[in-house]
């Protein structure tokens, strides 16, 4: 479901059928800014650069390698790093600009705009990692709750680029989109061929 959608706002954002809606909302979102509320929101954002998400992948990936679940971390390790490949490759066959619609409130933000990376990376650094850590749990109330809290940190950090200035809106929701379809895949993938081998 995710991939389809993905592909289906691709080509929307592609033909510049997005832009008028982008524009509208962010114009809109400026009017809600705060001078308390920026600096959580940046904080917030910053949890999906690669100054965090980078040492948290690894510092997950050694987690699990010190319980003994070897095949997850290489599993998760595999599938972070190739999240991080497949959303610069789409960066690259889009090529959106960045907008230039509200003042950035953070002047960091790298090449392309589409999709967002921060974004793209979330639900798999992060909503995969709950995934992976609580596969094992009879609770399945408590699964829910840590695979939703997951979740909602990568709606927070997709939130923040556009509160931030430097993301058009349908940039963050084509990242949680793509990162999303690429967490499932994979995860699924995974599962199946652990069984398989079995």
């Amino acid at each position: 479901g995710s991939i389809l959608l993905y592909i289906v706002l691709t080509g929307f954002v592609a033909t510049g059928r997005t832009l008028p809606l982008d524009t509208s909302l962010m114009l809109r979102l400026a009017l809600e800014r705060r001078e308390w509320l920026s600096p959580i929101v940046q904080a917030i954002g910053s949890i999906g650069g690669g100054a965090i998400a980078i040492p948290a992948a690894l510092g997950f990936i050694g987690l699990l390698w010190r319980r003994r679940r070897k095949s997850d971390a290489r599993a998760y390790g595999i599938i972070a790093v190739g999240g991080w490949g497949v959303y610069a490759l789409a960066k690259v066959v889009v090529r959106r600009g960045r907008p230039h619609v509200i003042s950035y409130l953070y002047h960091g933000a790298g090449w392309y705009s589409y999709p967002s990376g921060h974004s793209t990376l979330a639900p798999i650094v992060f909503g995969l990692a709950a995934v992976f850590w609580s596969a094992a749990w009879t609770s399945n109330g408590r699964r829910r709750m840590l695979v939703g809290a997951a979740g909602l940190l990568a709606v927070a950090i997709a939130c923040s680029r556009v509160y931030i200035g430097v993301h058009y809106p349908s940039d963050a929701l084509g990242g949680l989109l793509l990162g999303t379809a690429w967490s499932a895949f994979w995860y699924w993938w995974w599962g199946t061929s652990v069984v398989e081998s079995r």
